[in-house]
């Protein structure tokens, strides 16, 4: 019973950081959001198989694991980048998507192929179901994509600290402690029969760890923008403000907003487009669709009424 009640407890908390993430930051980052759903999925899924009474019922709630533990890493991986303001290319992302999407469907075969579990069946330890598993050919498909993941994850952190920036070696120690945490957990519970998942829990804690990482590096920009105003060099814009309080920013489309944010930045399009991860084609429909909406022309002409009406 208190494999149940832990599982319970573990899910509870992951469904309320998700929600809470939902609705009380404003500047969402989309990869953080999707991490902060896999979380609660995956502990779903635990917290549904510990409570399963048939063994259709634990491989439903298998499928429902496996499909937040699939795309947890690529989201964390996604979300490690944007701490590291590492560069994304728009083919490498969707290339990562399809991998998972792959991997996610030799991981759901089971109760109809041997591909993925040669056998399973149910077994019931204090009261919690899990499940009794003999792995087939493809399983270790699931941890060559682990490793990989891993393995990327480390790359960026160490592309990040060969920068040799004061600010992003302390995030990049943090980053790499995340990291280690989550090889560490996975390989124990790889060699050792534990009753319970622990990466349940080493989930919610990275999640933590990355959300303090993206609000530092939001107070980061906020004061750095701050410097700059201060020494002269830019008009005075708070940028989250203006998006805010503009009353002509609610025409826009979520995208929209996001290339608006980084127009008010000042910054090109190709450093827009590397930042969301598109190509810079997409930013200039955007950035055309903003124009047209704001009854502007150009940057110069956005920023003037942007002055007026603000």
């Amino acid at each position: 019973m208190i494999i149940i009640v832990s599982y319970g407890v573990t899910t509870l908390a992951a469904l309320f950081l998700a929600i809470g993430f939902a609705a009380l930051v404003k500047k969402k980052e989309l990869w953080l959001m999707l991490l902060f759903i896999s979380v609660a999925i995956v502990n779903f899924g635990y917290f549904s198989l510990s409570l399963s009474k048939t063994l259709g019922e634990a491989l439903l709630a298998n499928r429902i694991s496996y499909l937040g533990s699939i795309f947890l890493p690529l989201c964390m991986l996604m979300t490690i980048k944007n701490v590291c303001r590492a560069e994304c290319k728009k083919w490498y992302m969707a290339g990562l998507v399809v991998v998972s999407f792959l991997i996610f469907f030799v991981a759901a075969t089971p109760g109809y192929t041997n591909w993925y579990y040669q056998e399973v069946s149910l077994r019931f330890v204090n009261g919690a179901a899990s499940l009794e598993k003999v792995y087939g050919p493809l399983h270790r498909l699931y941890y060559i994509y682990l490793l990989a993941y891993f393995g990327m994850m480390l790359s960026v952190i160490g592309a990040s600290l060969s920068k040799k920036k004061k600010n992003q070696e302390k995030q990049s120690v943090i980053l790499l402690m995340i990291v280690f945490l989550n090889i560490a957990i996975w390989m124990i519970e790889q060699w050792a029969d534990f009753e319970f998942e622990f990466l349940s829990i080493s989930y919610i804690i990275s999640e933590l760890l990355l959300l303090l990482l993206y609000r530092k590096n939001q107070m980061m920009d906020k004061n750095d923008e701050d410097a700059v105003r201060c020494a002269g060099e830019v008009p005075v814009i708070n940028v989250e403000e203006v998006l805010e309080r503009w009353e002509a920013v609610s025409l826009l489309t979520a995208r929209e907003k996001d290339v608006l944010r980084e127009i008010l930045r000042e910054k090109k399009r190709k450093e827009i487009a590397d930042t969301l991860c598109v190509t810079e084609h997409t930013i200039k429909k955007h950035t055309a669709n903003i124009f047209s909406k704001f009854q502007v022309s150009s940057r110069k002409e956005l920023f003037e009424k942007m002055n007026r009406e603000k």
